[in-house]
């Protein structure tokens, strides 16, 4: 496979960020709490969990925003992984 087959497209990407401007201030305000789980890992899977509506598909593009959002990224994972 080329690097050229691996690349998001233009289309994605821009959904992905719009997605991600969405969820900013969800991510400013759970990380600015006191975290109740290791780097706010329920929070983010349950709202992984919610947003996706259980697909994990969709869970993994959630995901993507979210640390595009600025979402801590193991909190993210781990959320990912024990939420969907």
């Amino acid at each position: 496979m080329s690097n050229q087959q691996l690349a998001p497209s233009p289309q994605f990407t821009s959904r992905l960020q719009a997605i991600a401007d969405e969820l900013k201030p969800i991510v400013k305000l759970t990380e600015s709490r006191i975290a109740t789980t290791q780097y706010y890992y329920a929070e983010y899977g349950t709202l992984i969990s919610r947003l996706s509506d259980g697909n994990p598909e969709y869970a993994d593009i959630v995901a993507l925003a979210l640390i595009k959002a600025g979402a801590n990224k193991q909190g993210v994972a781990n959320g990912r992984k024990l939420f969907v």
